[in-house]
């Protein structure tokens, strides 16, 4: 019966959303989309004024059609594929000074974090990211304030051991908690994107 209860829950059919940031998808889609129909336009025409100057001389274009569709695609590659090194830089770029970003939060380190580049790709990623990492930042130093208050006040009633060792527990992890809000490593994270 557990299974009937199951099928019964599971929607019929699954929406897919292709679209998600309707600004950077398109933007891409459509250059892309002109790089290639831009370059088969341009062999277009170029095949269409040698077909017309073969049978206008009477002579077989076949040979001259066959090269001129290699020159063509070979054109068209190298155009692709240097816009894909541009467009992979401008988003691996982002991608990986904030894989940076979340190696140095995991190590408990809370760097500053610097601005992408102009023509960089992520940017609202990016936005969103830097606010997290600013409250997560600003939590920390919020516990570091509450460990701080809290050792204050414990102080003059910890007379027993048990007592000055949670206190000097306390006091350890207030020190790790400052030096991770008080010294981002800056200078640590060089612009690689």
């Amino acid at each position: 019966m557990s299974e009937d209860v199951q099928k019964a829950t599971r929607p019929a059919h699954t929406r897919r959303t292709y679209i998600l940031d309707r600004e950077f998808q398109l933007k891409y889609i459509l250059l892309l989309a002109g790089i290639g129909a831009g370059s088969i336009g341009l062999f277009g025409v170029l095949a269409h004024r040698v077909h017309v100057t073969a049978v206008a001389s009477g002579v077989d274009g076949g040979e001259t059609l066959l090269w001129l569709t290699g020159l063509g695609t070979a054109g068209a590659a190298v155009a692709l594929g240097l816009f894909g090194l541009l467009f992979t830089h401008r988003v691996a770029g982002p991608v990986h000074v904030m894989s940076l970003y979340v190696a140095a939060l995991a190590a408990g380190r809370y760097p500053r974090l610097r601005p992408l580049r102009k023509g960089d790709e992520l940017k609202r990623f990016f936005e969103r990211f830097s606010e997290a990492f600013d409250r997560i930042r600003q939590r920390e130093a919020d516990e570091a304030h509450a460990l701080e208050s809290a050792m204050a006040a414990l102080k003059p009633v910890a007379t027993t051991p048990e007592s000055r060792a949670a206190l000097e527990t306390l006091s350890a992890l207030y020190t790790r908690k400052r030096q991770a809000v008080d010294n981002p490593t800056g200078g640590t994270f060089k612009s690689v994107a």
